[in-house]
């Protein structure tokens, strides 16, 4: 009976001890600190996050994973794939990424935001599709003329060609040279 009882006790405290060591979140994830979320799909679905994208977007269009929609609906679309868990980066900011539900094959997803959830910078790894998409793999990297540091296009760019992304290509010869195909974009 002893036995059951701390049993049980435990079981009752893991969680409660494991949530004041920051190891789990405790309660939803709130765009307002993202250290709430534990994972890119939490992040995805946190009240607040289409408008913030929307707003950082500011109504780019491009071509990335469709032909010329919103860079909002692109990088909303390359995070829906598996939950993936955030990346702590420096000076209290966060790299949130994911893949296409259906596949990732090299095309992805990435945003950073900081303590506050404020988005800092997005990026894409795609093969530029229009009316059909490129053999090669491109990385762009999206920020506001007031949030680029060379930490976070480091970041983006860690996360662009990391083995992860690499090796879910179907065709790895895709990647020959992708270092002079990332570009940095500025949004007014």
């Amino acid at each position: 009976m002893l036995l059951k009882i701390a049993c049980l006790v435990a079981l009752l405290c893991a969680p409660l001890i494991a949530a004041a060591a920051g190891a789990v979140p405790s309660g939803p994830c709130r765009l307002i600190d993202p250290t709430t979320c534990s994972t890119t799909s939490d992040l995805a679905r946190a009240s607040g996050f289409t408008e913030a994208l929307g707003h950082f977007a500011s109504g780019t269009k491009a071509s990335y994973f469709r032909s010329n929609r919103s860079l909002s609906e692109q990088l909303l679309s390359g995070l829906g794939g598996a939950a993936e868990s955030v990346q702590a980066l420096p000076d209290k900011n966060y790299l949130f990424a994911g893949c296409l539900s259906r596949d990732c094959g090299g095309i992805a997803s990435a945003v950073i935001v900081n303590e506050y959830g404020q988005i800092l910078a997005i990026g894409f790894s795609s093969f530029h599709c229009d009316s059909i998409c490129d053999d090669q793999r491109y990385l762009d990297f999206y920020f506001r003329k007031d949030t680029q540091d060379d930490a976070l296009v480091a970041a983006l760019k860690s996360w662009g060609t990391s083995d992860k992304l690499h090796k879910s290509l179907i065709h790895p010869e895709a990647d020959d040279n992708i270092e002079k195909r990332i570009d940095v974009h500025i949004i007014p």
